[in-house]
């Protein structure tokens, strides 16, 4: 077992993996999806994926390192992944302003959410899409084919369920003959929120109704109805914020929500046998036993291939080569960033050594660009190419039988 971790150490979600996970397993049984990512997320950056080795320059030191397990839900290995993504979508930009909306479900349907994930997750961001589609193409509002990226969190500070997405809409869009980018009327409101969430409540709703009418969702009709009429009566929460600084810094914060995951080594402020605190909000923090914090973490796994990041209307894959680069033409190029470091988020010194490389003289050696350094005396590492280290093979997932009562196992979320 790795040693416990000192005082004024750096504390990671890792460490919590390593100590815990063989008794939560010995406890609870995991079905394939989870204990897949408990098991990558414990062995991440150890010996178990093998490593590479490096020496310095300088002391001339061997050091070896491990391998990341390249899991979407380890908090450790979405560094380069979210820095490769901010690139990606500064390519996409246009130069209008953008704002950022979040919908949420309400908690009465988040229990029966939780239970059959794949549909209604996919029903909710229909759901959401439709519905700014929807006011967009009226004339009322907009009368133009906007451009939108949906990103779905289901946590809340605390690790608990909550489902919601939050979306970056261009404040404007493309008209139908595409000759012309039809702007919003005010520059600090897009779309009539109350009016937002109703339509969004209405078809999410009729939605659900039809799965239930499909036998999609494990409800009784008098379940289904008795649900449908407390979701009615409920708010659904529609927020909308006014857009901040430009094209390229707003893509840099939808950056900061597309690879999160439930929580971030640097929320943790103890670890023990006994509890486990981390912040939440501000001074408020959260303590939990190591059983509950690592049950809340695996409620957010998301099913096998299921996209959590989502391109509409002028984003979508079908419109990047057409009606985004007609519209990008009308707008002309975005303003270059005043930082050199505005344009993408720079990766982690965590991920130093997953970033590109490049060759030097020396055939036997590459040289990574982000330099990362030696622990004994912070020189120069080099890496050693030709030497492999295998690494040990994972264990075939786990099947079990779904369960018939997944809405009674779950009702603590």
């Amino acid at each position: 077992m790795p040693a416990h971790p000192q005082p004024g150490a750096k504390l990671e979600i890792a460490q919590i993996f390593q100590r815990f996970a063989a008794a939560y397993r010995e406890k609870n049984t995991l079905r394939d999806e989870p204990a897949r990512v408990l098991r990558d997320l414990e062995r991440c950056r150890t010996a178990a994926l093998g490593h590479h080795l490096y020496t310095c320059q300088d002391c001339g030191s061997e050091v070896p390192l491990y391998n990341s397990c390249l899991n979407r839900h380890c908090p450790t290995c979405q560094g380069p992944a979210q820095y490769h993504w901010i690139a990606e979508r500064q390519r996409r930009l246009l130069n209008t302003a953008y704002f950022h909306m979040v919908f949420t479900l309400p908690a009465v349907l988040r229990a029966v959410v939780f239970a059959h994930r794949r549909l209604l997750l996919n029903l909710l961001f229909s759901s959401v899409a439709e519905t700014l589609h929807a006011f967009a193409a009226d004339p009322k509002h907009l009368g133009a084919q906007i451009g939108f990226t949906l990103v779905l969190h289901t946590w809340r500070r605390d690790m608990l369920y909550h489902p919601h997405l939050h979306v970056i809409v261009t404040g404007g869009g493309l008209s139908a003959d595409a000759f012309s980018w039809i702007g919003v009327p005010n520059n600090d409101f897009l779309f009539p929120v109350p009016a937002v969430s109703k339509l969004f409540r209405g078809k999410f709703l009729y939605g659900f109704i039809d799965l239930c009418k499909a036998a999609k969702i494990d409800l009784t009709a008098r379940q289904s109805r008795k649900l449908v009429r407390q979701a009615k009566k409920q708010h659904w929460v529609v927020y909308a914020k006014k857009p901040f600084g430009g094209p390229r810094q707003i893509v840099n914060y939808l950056g900061r929500y597309t690879h999160r995951v439930a929580i971030s080594s640097a929320r943790l402020l103890s670890i023990s046998d006994e509890q486990i605190v981390f912040r939440t909000r501000g001074e408020k923090t959260c303590s939990l036993t190591p059983e509950e914090f690592i049950r809340r973490f695996l409620v957010h796994i998301l099913p096998h291939q299921f996209f959590k990041i989502r391109h509409y209307g002028l984003l979508a894959p079908a419109n990047v080569n057409t009606r985004l680069t007609r519209a990008q033409q009308l707008l002309g190029p975005p303003p270059a960033p005043n930082d050199p470091t505005d344009s993408a988020c720079p990766p982690s010194a965590a991920d130093t050594a997953s970033t590109e490389l490049t060759t030097v003289a020396d055939e036997n050696t590459t040289v990574d660009r982000s330099a990362p350094r030696c622990p004994h005396c912070a020189g120069r590492l080099v890496r050693l190419t030709p030497r492999r280290f295998p690494h040990a093979p994972r264990p075939p997932p786990q099947t079990l039988p779904a369960s018939p009562a997944m809405l009674a196992l779950h009702d603590s979320i």
